[in-house]
């Protein structure tokens, strides 16, 4: 199956903020009425399995111990839509170097996922 990073990474930073602060624990009602009503004005919804989406956790985990400013920016900009100049000022880098960065990381999430390791 091929994956298309930029993708994977869009939908894994959706993922990543659907339900943060939820606890863990929910009650079955309540998973009913979310369910079964429209929800408005919320985020758009994740298009990633959990299976996808921890796999995608594993490797930006595996790139922090390596690349630990590439994964920084990845973090950033996929799970805050924040711009490119917005992460730099984060990370402390010009635009164009994390530009650089977010390209590195999606030729490293590509090899990954073809290599199989990460699987």
């Amino acid at each position: 199956m091929t994956y298309d990073a930029e993708e994977l990474l869009t939908q894994w930073g959706r993922w990543s903020r659907q339900q943060v602060g939820m606890p863990r624990c929910t009650s079955p009602s309540y998973v009913l009425m979310r369910d079964n009503v429209e929800q408005i004005g919320g985020l758009p919804a994740a298009d990633i399995t959990d299976d996808e989406a921890v796999l995608v956790d594993r490797i930006i985990a595996r790139m922090s111990q390596r690349y630990p400013k590439t994964a920084e920016c990845v973090v950033i900009f996929y799970r805050s839509d924040r711009t490119l100049a917005e992460v730099g000022r984060i990370v402390g880098e010009p635009r164009l170097k994390v530009r650089e960065y977010l390209i590195a990381a999606k030729g490293y999430v590509e090899a990954y996922m073809e290599m199989g390791v990460a699987a």
